[in-house]
């Protein structure tokens, strides 16, 4: 064995130590404090109903979507930089699947919080293209299909590109616009006649009138993404990934205001598109 294998060697395994140190100490911290913020997790504490805007935990969950987005080889230009979104491509339609922990599915045990995903739909140009907000009852699951539900009904008019990006807020129900069946005007899905068809049983994800994120309500996302990727050589790689939504940690005050706001615009002009859809109908949300 030669003067740099050894070498080399002997740098590899000090690596190695080190990283295996850093891994566990890492390990130790979490587990530390795993324990004492079990109660501040993401929308997971109820003590007070304080707000989060601004403060940890994050009021907002991001992910991406990519269905039917084409296959392209990487190239380079010439700075020899490659070129962005290539060597993968969207292989089908993707799903979103929605739980809501928070609390009784029995009334009789204890009482239920309804929980709205208030859900805002990004082209891979970051523009809203649709908006809507859906009811989760207690212990409930909701499943959204990508291209039926979140992107038929570009407000462009146009296709939806297939690539882009998603935000779901956790937010409470808005009793003063809940219109239950024959209480009175309603824009046929138990909203007051007042609000567009984007508000769904009291979830209004516009800022008329707006809401309020808080550590009271919680929702648990995933999606699922059905993608190809490119090898070296050989076939292409097909397969389904499910992943959690990302939280946007700190919060950011502005941006829970912007999505409200460019909902608000995204279906403003009337022609009734923009809007996403909740599964099933409003019909399911009464009762």
């Amino acid at each position: 064995m030669s003067f740099h294998t050894r070498r080399e060697n002997r740098v590899r395994n000090h690596t190695v130590k080190g990283l295996a140190l850093v891994a566990g100490a890492f390990l130790v911290a979490v587990a530390l404090s795993a324990s004492a913020n079990a109660a501040t997790l993401r929308r997971g504490s109820s003590a007070g109903g304080a707000s989060v805007l601004g403060t940890l935990p994050g009021q907002v969950e991001w992910s991406y979507y990519e269905t039917f987005s084409p296959l392209s080889l990487c190239d380079t230009d010439t700075l020899g930089v490659p070129e962005s979104g290539c060597d993968n491509a969207g292989n089908g339609d993707n799903i979103i699947r929605v739980i809501n922990p928070t609390g009784s599915a029995n009334s009789a045990i204890g009482a239920e919080n309804p929980v709205c995903a208030m859900i805002y739909v990004f082209d891979d140009d970051e523009e809203m293209g649709e908006c809507c907000g859906c009811p989760v009852s207690s212990a409930g699951l909701v499943t959204f299909s990508v291209n039926h539900e979140l992107t038929s009904s570009w407000t462009t008019g146009l296709p939806n590109p297939g690539v882009g990006a998603i935000a779901i807020v956790a937010a409470p129900q808005n009793p003063s616009i809940i219109v239950l069946p024959g209480g009175g005007a309603s824009n046929g899905q138990g909203c007051a006649i007042t609000q567009s068809r984007a508000c769904t049983f009291g979830c209004d994800p516009t800022a008329s009138p707006g809401y309020t994120a808080t550590s009271a309500n919680n929702l648990f996302e995933s999606i699922t993404h059905n993608q190809v990727v490119t090898t070296n050589s050989g076939p292409n790689i097909s397969g389904l990934t499910e992943i959690g939504f990302f939280d946007d940690a700190g919060g950011d005050p502005t941006n829970l205001g912007y999505l409200q706001h460019q909902c608000g615009v995204a279906i403003g002009n009337g022609s009734g598109t923009g809007i996403c859809h909740c599964p099933g109908g409003s019909s399911e949300f009464f009762f």
